[in-house]
């Protein structure tokens, strides 16, 4: 079954990595990296999955990921993050990630494993206050 992938991050070595799996896998992947305009693809394309960077301030300080929230369908969000930016995945997590995954990627397998988790941790039921544990893979 392929997926729809949205992936809202500026760093083009992380992006081509993540493309390159992604499609050979036959996922659509689409790359926005600006918020706002991300933002507006996903409530028109509507994506299975979103990989955003934990980095922008967007996400780990702004609303991003609860305007993510609103799209419906949601998109499970997969916050993305470079191991030494632990902070920034905190913060961006405590809004409403469902998922982390620590850059470098190491292995094919950590993008695959790191979306199976965010998917099924979105269609969990959530209480307000309450965020599923991520199970971070990475180097």
């Amino acid at each position: 079954m392929s997926m729809k992938v949205l992936i809202v991050d500026s760093d083009g070595r992380f992006v081509g990595q993540a493309r390159d799996i992604l499609e050979s896998c036959g996922h659509y992947v689409v790359h926005e990296p600006r918020p706002e305009q991300a933002l507006a693809r996903a409530r028109k394309w509507r994506p299975d999955v979103t990989l955003i960077s934990a980095e922008l301030p967007a996400a780990s300080e702004g609303d991003l990921l609860r305007r993510f929230g609103d799209v419906r369908p949601r998109p499970a969000v997969l916050l993305v993050v470079s191991l030494d930016r632990f902070d920034k995945a905190w913060q961006a997590w405590q809004r409403g990630g469902d998922e982390v995954l620590f850059k470098p990627m190491l292995q094919p397998s950590e993008l695959h494993v790191s979306i199976l988790v965010a998917r099924e941790n979105a269609l969990l039921p959530r209480r307000p206050g309450v965020m599923a544990h991520p199970v971070a893979k990475s180097a």
